[in-house]
């Protein structure tokens, strides 16, 4: 904080009322609509620019961040009444410093009466919680459950960063999960950072959340996030916060052009892997074929034979009935990672799959299945495995099983 902030007492801001509110627009792609805005703190004391990190910082160590918290909070509400009393399917989602919150604070309905005094309604108002600011559970997912109860949503701001407790999450249960800019940010070009969100994604939806991505500047970052199940966006590209509402056509146009570009990208990419998987199914059954002239031997010599012809294949392996393998694992030498061979390591004859994600299908009565992306065990690849059952020459029902490099499949 620079020596301009000392100027003023934040005593001083909070008496006089120097605080106003900033909205920041919550954009659906997949819905083409502003769903509502972020009400964000500006200090308005003047002469002074403080930050509203620092004006945070300065209320905590006064002792008075519950004040700080509940002005800002009553500035947001009032900014946003008249809004709301024209559009009433708006949300407005305001922020509660987890820090400020404990038994005293949990059930004292402030917020509901400000709300209320206001004629906003309480199911069109989102509180965002940094979880990771609350010290007593307890009061936290009290204060929660009160609210819930008369008609708030509830949002965990900041998931993803390090200090987040993912415990809390299922307990909270929240309506809606905002994955923190950190995350976000260039993940278009990180495959493990992706990860990440498909795993917070799969997350939201099992505990019947909203992902929402906060921070997006980047149109290529928006697309893949679409791509994982990510609809509800906040940041600059849809405009900087400012005291008025968003501009809605300006919006609209970048939703428009957003939806166009999912649209033909995922077109083209579905027809992509369709004609890929068609080509690996092809393969996989020609050399299925191939195999049911064979019987209990020249098995490894055959699929050697094969992955010389085929370098898009990682590995090839050959089960039983009952899943246990009756082959080597023959690998294309080419996509084995040296460096971590300690760790992956090619299956080898009677080793057990029975458990395995590509076995259990066939186990059941299917012909052919095709498994999403992992890492192999065998190689430290990302692949995908397609298995097809075929009979051999003494009529014995066998699995093939072929890895894919993933990227082969992108």
């Amino acid at each position: 904080m620079d020596n301009s902030a000392e100027a003023v007492t934040i005593q001083e801001i909070i008496e006089r009322e120097w605080i106003s509110t900033a909205f920041h627009s919550l954009v659906s792609i997949k819905r083409k609509a502003l769903l509502g805005v972020e009400a964000l703190t500006r200090c308005t004391a003047p002469g002074e620019d403080i930050p509203p990190l620092d004006l945070f910082q300065m209320a905590d160590q006064a002792g008075c961040l519950l004040e700080l918290d509940r002005l800002c909070r009553r500035k947001a509400v009032e900014a946003f009444a008249p809004i709301h009393a024209k559009n009433r399917g708006l949300i407005l989602s305001l922020n509660v410093d987890g820090h400020s919150i404990d038994s005293d604070v949990a059930r004292s309905g402030y917020l509901l009466r400000t709300v209320k005094d206001h004629g906003v309604n309480p199911n069109n108002v989102l509180i965002e919680i940094v979880e990771s600011r609350a010290r007593d559970t307890a009061a936290l997912a009290d204060f929660v459950g009160y609210y819930r109860k008369n008609g708030f949503l509830i949002a965990l701001d900041d998931v993803g960063v390090g200090h987040s407790n993912l415990d809390r999450i299922p307990l909270l249960r929240p309506d809606v999960l905002k994955l923190d800019r950190s995350l976000v940010a260039g993940v278009a070009g990180h495959m493990t950072r992706l990860e990440v969100v498909k795993s917070f994604v799969q997350m939201a939806s099992r505990l019947g959340s909203l992902a929402l991505a906060e921070g997006v500047e980047r149109q290529e970052d928006i697309l893949r996030l679409l791509e994982v199940g990510v609809d509800v966006f906040q940041g600059f590209y849809f405009g900087k916060p400012a005291r008025q509402m968003p501009d809605a056509e300006i919006i609209a146009d970048r939703i428009d052009y957003l939806a166009q570009k999912f649209r033909a990208n995922a077109t083209e990419r579905f027809a992509t892997q369709k004609a890929l998987y068609a080509r690996h199914d092809a393969l996989v059954f020609s050399l299925c074929e191939r195999l049911s002239e064979l019987g209990s031997t020249g098995l490894d010599q055959a699929l050697t034979g094969f992955i010389d012809e085929q370098e898009q294949i990682e590995c090839l392996y050959v089960l039983n009935a009952k899943g246990v393998q009756l082959s080597g694992t023959v690998c294309n030498p080419a996509k084995l990672r040296k460096r971590k061979r300690f760790i992956y390591e090619p299956a080898r004859v009677g080793a057990d799959h029975s458990l395995k994600e590509y076995y259990l299908p066939l186990r059941a009565g299917l012909q052919k299945f095709t498994t999403q992306p992992y890492i192999s065990l065998a190689s430290g690849n990302r692949c995908i495995t397609i298995s097809a059952s075929y009979k051999d020459r003494d009529n014995r029902s066998c699995i093939l099983c072929a890895d894919i490099d993933h990227q082969e499949g992108e």
